[in-house]
């Protein structure tokens, strides 16, 4: 008798707004790969738990070509984050699911790690005191580490400082066995420690005392820079990994993984992992997997990383949560951190946003109790926060804007032997090719914007599309060979600081210099080096590096962040300044903080000067509570693109008019985006704003569902909860 096919809802890529039906000789569980046909193409799905569609005729439907997993490899947590992330955000159903795997399994590839060379303890091993292996430390090192962990792979070992030989040593005594093998148990984390845990000051330890590990518990943690924020975090993931539960740590940039793992790797035996985009792919695909078994105790990771499943977590720490890198800015246009807390809710679990700087929707969330606020006002080493001055460039002589007064502050501190931070948030050797005789400025082809100079690759490139061409040398306008590179970056600065301090090393911190994680590490690693030092560099400074012998800290140039249009430019500027002001001072020298400004007067300068960034914040909040803005209300933009301005302009205001008709949102626009034109296209937006989430998504759901993403000559998409208005 033939067996009767069974309907199973399949999550595919591409415009849908839901699963699709397909069939299959029995009900798959959730969370399993397949492989299904879509029009002539054969691509990956995922089951998922969706009730199927019941009114489609059986006899047109597909069945599901073949099955790739015996068992999900998405956990069922995920499987519903990744729901609602698709209806929160509004965007294609499958996204989040796809979002949630590495790419070797995205396109097929099973999901089993490759042998591993493995540790196991013996029985003698079990039983035996390490006390009688006192002559040799590193052998009584591994046994204890063994003792507690009963199996590890040789990897992890290395990665403590036990080599093959030393594993080797202890086989012939019969305390441990090798095996090459594929293990797929989970290992249960032990919350044992190699180093011992430092003193907590008295706030450190009110915080560490206030995290409820039992249950949902939001915390920020606010902490001046230097405050002792990751021992917080350290301790809170060691009672967590007592309990037999694993944490996942997020960071917001690859370049501070391999030194937040590092530091990990120091204090804990259990294993660590990291995740993100740096990792070739059979790299991350283990690791992910390794995760995903829970074989990993603790995974460190950068923004998809929240989307990993984790058995048994039990605690998620979002490191400088106020930072934009947790927002993807395209396709799924998602906010980590705020997924990080729907899922610690969903799990039961506490949760820790940390940042010297919090965002306002983090703060404001604080001050209504939504989430508990736990504050760090000192340095944990008990020096002092560095005085900040602020150098007027109206009265000051400068070469490529770098004024006299710096220069010897610089040199003081230089020959104190200490090292000096010049920041300037603009890389490249100029951001403009201009002509001296008529003012001619070298724009972009497929951009509103000017090309940035880059002397080193002679070449001038657009930082919006990556177009590339050779610097005219003759003006196009004018026909003029008065052509010269206007403003300085970070490769220009470079340049001017070695003509000003022959001799001094320095070291830059950019696109261009620390393109990868490897990169990323030698410049680092050039910091530790005895003597003075120059680090030249962006906002990959600010993003919580310690550098211990940093005494002076100069902003070349902030002014940028005082008048730009965008909804969040100053909390960006008063965020950036603080953070890059708190790399000045962090060891036992004290520090300075010396800001370059042409409108010294601002009013902006004035809580930030005084390292009181909550009331700069609190100013902040009540201006977007008197426009109510984002936290007092909701946004939403929705952003259209084509070749031919007419059209996007048309289609957005077709939206408009809908939406005005529903009287229950207020809308903006259609207005031309902050960059008009981008790779080619004409770029416009929609600002929609509510007093209500769930009125917003009423409203905008139907647009979704209506207007194909991208149609012959128009693409359009919904940005909910906006970082920026770009």
């Amino acid at each position: 008798m033939k067996q009767q096919m069974q309907r199973v809802s399949i999550a595919v890529q591409g415009p849908f707004n839901g699963a699709l039906t397909y069939l299959h000789e029995s009900v798959l569980a959730p969370g399993i790969r397949c492989e299904v046909s879509l029009g002539p193409r054969t691509v990956i799905g995922i089951s998922v738990n969706e009730p199927p569609d019941e009114q489609l005729d059986l006899a047109k439907l597909k069945p599901i070509k073949r099955v790739l997993d015996d068992k999900p490899i998405l956990s069922e947590d995920i499987l519903t984050i990744s729901v609602w992330m698709s209806r929160y955000y509004l965007h294609e159903f499958s996204s989040p699911f796809f979002l949630a795997l590495p790419k070797l399994l995205r396109t097929g590839k099973s999901a089993e790690l490759k042998k591993t060379r493995w540790v196991s303890l013996t029985t003698q091993g079990q039983h035996i005191d390490t006390t009688q292996l006192a002559r040799s430390v590193k052998q009584q090192a591994v046994m204890v580490v063994m003792q507690k962990q009963r199996k590890a792979t040789q990897s992890h070992l290395n990665g403590l400082g036990f080599n093959t030989a030393l594993v080797a040593a202890l086989e012939k005594k019969q305390l441990l066995t090798t095996s090459e093998e594929v293990n797929l148990e989970p290992i249960k984390p032990t919350g044992e420690l190699f180093e011992a845990a430092l003193q907590l000051t008295g706030e450190q330890l009110q915080a560490l005392e206030h995290i409820n590990m039992d249950q949902y518990s939001p915390c920020l943690l606010e902490g001046v820079t230097g405050s002792g924020k990751t021992e917080v975090y350290l301790q809170a993931i060691e009672k967590c990994l007592k309990e037999g539960k694993r944490a996942l740590v997020l960071v917001p940039e690859i370049g501070l993984t391999p030194q937040t793992l590092s530091r990990f790797q120091k204090r804990f035996q259990d294993d660590t992992v990291a995740l993100h985009s740096g990792m070739t792919d059979n790299a991350r695909h283990q690791a992910w997997v390794k995760a995903s078994l829970g074989q990993a105790a603790i995974i460190i990771g950068t923004r998809s990383s929240i989307l990993t499943p984790i058995p048994n977590l039990g605690l998620i720490v979002v490191d400088e949560e106020h930072d934009g890198s947790y927002k993807q800015q395209d396709t799924l246009r998602y906010h980590a951190r705020d997924i990080a807390l729907k899922r610690a809710h969903a799990l039961n679990i506490p949760i820790i946003l940390g940042s010297a700087t919090p965002s306002l929707e983090s703060l404001h969330n604080a001050s209504i109790g939504r989430f508990a606020h736990l504050l760090l006002e000192q340095r944990a080493n008990g020096s002092s926060l560095p005085p900040i001055e602020t150098i007027d460039m109206r009265k000051q002589k400068h070469q490529a804007g770098f004024s006299e007064r710096l220069a010897l502050r610089v040199q003081m501190h230089l020959d104190e032997g200490n090292q000096v931070i010049l920041f300037l948030n603009r890389r490249g050797y100029a951001p403009n090719w201009f002509c001296k005789t008529c003012g001619w400025i070298a724009d972009c082809t497929f951009c509103d914007a000017h090309m940035t100079h880059h002397r080193a690759q002679r070449t001038n490139i657009c930082h919006h599309c990556g177009h590339r061409e050779a610097p005219p040398r003759q003006c196009p306008n004018c026909h003029e060979t008065t052509l010269e590179a206007m403003g300085t970056g970070t490769e220009r600065a470079e340049e001017t600081i070695a003509q000003l301090f022959p001799g001094t090393p320095i070291i830059r911190f950019d696109r261009d210099i620390a393109s990868t994680r490897i990169k990323m590490e030698q410049q680092l690693k050039l910091t530790e080096q005895d003597g003075p030092a120059i680090i030249i560099g962006t906002q990959m400074l600010a993003k919580g590096h310690h550098f211990e012998r940093v005494t002076l800290v100069g902003i070349w140039d902030i002014d940028g962040g005082l008048f730009s249009a965008d909804l969040r430019a100053r909390e960006r500027m008063g965020q950036l300044l603080t953070q890059v002001a708190g790399r000045s001072g962090r060891g036992e020298r004290r520090g300075e903080v010396l800001v370059q400004t042409w409108y010294p007067d601002n009013p902006v300068f004035e809580p930030l000067l005084k390292h009181d960034y909550r009331s700069f914040a609190v100013s902040l909040l009540e201006d977007r509570k008197r426009s109510q803005l984002p936290p007092f209300g909701f946004l939403a933009v929705i952003r259209c693109d084509s070749a031919f301005a007419n059209l996007a302009e048309n289609r957005l205001q077709e939206m408009a008019h809908y939406l005005l008709d529903t009287k229950k949102v207020r809308v903006l626009g259609p207005l031309p985006a902050l960059l008009s034109r981008r790779a080619g296209k004409h770029r416009y937006m929609l600002l929609v704003q509510c007093q209500k989430r769930s009125h917003l998504h009423e409203v905008l759901t139907p647009l979704h569902r209506h207007y194909p993403r991208d149609a012959k000559q128009v693409s359009w998409h919904i940005d909910i909860d906006p970082s920026d208005l770009a």
